[in-house]
């Protein structure tokens, strides 16, 4: 394999130098080649045969990926083909190895059936997006525009909120409302911890149906989550609070509202944490009708109890 990916460097260096060559690459995992703008495809080529010059063992290591194979995963006691943990393990060597296979040159399928096969697109997806490294932003929004299956589909719009760049955010909110993306793109805008993310998801609660707004206040409870802002350490402070007092206005306004959501939506207010939630509770129950002021009163106490 490696003898045939050495020829491939050669092809690519050289038609990166203007010597007419012909790629023989095949298509990615999750989308192709010609899916990214010709701007942003032939700098990264260059930069993926570079690196295969001088790691081979990286891409090799990507490669040889075993958790979603079955004679791996059988051997657990729950028998789910999953490749993102051994993925994130590579760290940032294995960044432009993943990229590669998921947009320029698939790893063979070999006997993989379909659901072995997304666990490993799935599994590379989730390990770029770990990475938050820009140079994965046009490949991720190549494939989410593209994606055919749901799994593949969510998992990079969750990849591109946690990169989170402005390009990443644009194509999450226009996303978010009336397609068929929506869930993934709305679950990508849980995973993006800027105020844009939270004030949009704040915006789709609030004309929310009843079935959305259990997946929508997930993903509040997400972007918010105060564990989560925690771990990014005090110079994300301010944003932590402005993005927590947003989702926690959300959340309870959303409780008022969709009956048929409240544990969701509590669960995703105990996730968020903010230090004014117990009084928009108390306040929410001065407008509520009793049985409202009633759920709102006990909700109060749940949370104070946390």
């Amino acid at each position: 394999m490696i003898s045939v990916r050495r020829w491939m460097v050669v092809a690519i260096l050289a038609a990166s130098l203007g010597t007419v060559a012909q790629s023989a690459r095949a298509d990615g995992l999750a989308t192709s080649a010609s899916a990214l703008p010709p701007e942003v495809r032939r700098p990264l080529q260059a930069e993926i045969a570079g690196y295969l010059a001088r790691r081979p063992d990286a891409f090799d290591a990507v490669r040889g990926a075993l958790g979603h194979r079955p004679e791996m995963y059988t051997r657990r006691r729950n028998p789910v083909p999953e490749a993102a943990r051994e993925l994130r393990a590579l760290g940032a060597e294995g960044l432009l190895p993943m990229l590669d296979a998921l947009a320029f040159d698939a790893p063979e399928r070999g006997a993989l059936t379909e659901s072995e096969w997304t666990a490993l697109t799935v599994g590379m997806l989730e390990a770029v997006g770990a990475l938050r490294d820009p140079r994965s932003g046009p490949v991720l929004r190549a494939i989410f525009d593209g994606a055919a299956s749901p799994r593949v589909l969510s998992a990079a719009a969750r990849a591109m909120g946690r990169l989170g760049g402005d390009a990443e955010l644009a194509v999450l909110v226009e996303a978010s409302d009336g397609d068929t993306r929506s869930l993934a793109a709305i679950q990508g805008l849980g995973e993006c911890k800027r105020i844009e993310s939270a004030k949009r998801l704040a915006a789709l609660l609030a004309r929310a149906d009843e079935p959305r707004a259990a997946e929508i206040g997930a993903a509040l409870g997400k972007v918010g989550s105060s564990w989560a802002w925690r771990a990014m350490g005090p110079r994300a402070a301010a944003t932590a609070l402005a993005v927590r007092e947003v989702a926690a206005r959300a959340l309870v306004q959303g409780f008022v509202r969709h009956r048929g959501a409240r544990a969701e939506l509590e669960k995703a207010l105990g996730r968020v944490a903010h230090p004014a939630t117990l009084d928009l509770v108390s306040r929410a129950q001065s407008d509520a009708d009793v049985e409202t002021a009633t759920a709102l009163r006990g909700l109060g106490l749940r949370l104070d109890r946390r």
